[in-house]
């Protein structure tokens, strides 16, 4: 039986909940300047002086909110590497997977995420909270990668979260649309695992043979 006591304390876990959350989508609409007591009571539905109740200080606030962002942006990462992908599955499927993420998460959502983890690495108490998220995205890439069979994927993640990260600060722009960014990233990712798989030494002997005309007539 539910005693008063945890019915209580459920009620107030809520709230705290409902402050955190409205916190988040001030920040989204205008920065940590538009967080204030009264804007985060009033986006929550709740009293003027709720969030004074529950938290010392709009910093306070700020930074809990943030931080409870970051961890579960981290755990939805950490269960997406836990998916099963199917046998077949290969970089020929890449595109058609990066066209679905951008038209789940649209530019807007990938600005949120940014400016967050920004405001997060630049806050002492909360840097590693941006560490742990940063981690759990490159242990996602070496699952994805390893499922399409690339040997060694370690080596690749983080050049690839390079690339997904520039991506997502190029869709602020609109300078292109949603499908070629697709179309961009998907080939980047396709020449950055070729280059993987012909190996270092390959790589560095073609890049030597890329002499300029005018160095050649010299």
């Amino acid at each position: 039986m539910v005693t008063r006591a945890q019915l209580s304390q459920d009620r107030s876990r809520q709230r705290r909940d409902e402050l955190l959350n409205a916190a988040i989508e001030l920040f989204a609409e205008g920065g940590s300047r538009s967080i204030t007591h009264r804007a985060v009571a009033a986006k929550a539905g709740l009293p003027p002086a709720t969030t004074t109740y529950y938290f010392e200080s709009i910093d306070d606030l700020i930074r809990e909110a943030l931080a409870a962002h970051i961890q579960q942006w981290t755990n939805d990462l950490e269960n997406l590497a836990q998916v099963e992908v199917r046998a077949d599955v290969s970089l020929d499927d890449a595109a058609d997977f990066i066209n679905a993420v951008f038209a789940a998460r649209g530019p807007e959502v990938a600005a949120l995420e940014l400016s967050i983890f920004l405001a997060a690495a630049r806050v002492p108490e909360l840097r590693d909270n941006a560490t742990r998220a940063m981690r759990a995205l490159e242990t996602l890439a070496v699952q994805l990668l390893a499922r399409v069979g690339v040997a060694d994927p370690d080596r690749l993640a983080g050049m690839t979260v390079s690339l997904v990260v520039g991506t997502a600060v190029r869709r602020q722009s609109g300078v292109y649309s949603e499908q070629t960014e697709a179309a961009l990233l998907t080939a980047a990712i396709r020449d950055l695992v070729a280059a993987h798989l012909i190996g270092p030494g390959a790589v560095a002997e073609t890049l030597t043979s890329l002499v300029r005309p005018s160095a050649a007539q010299s």
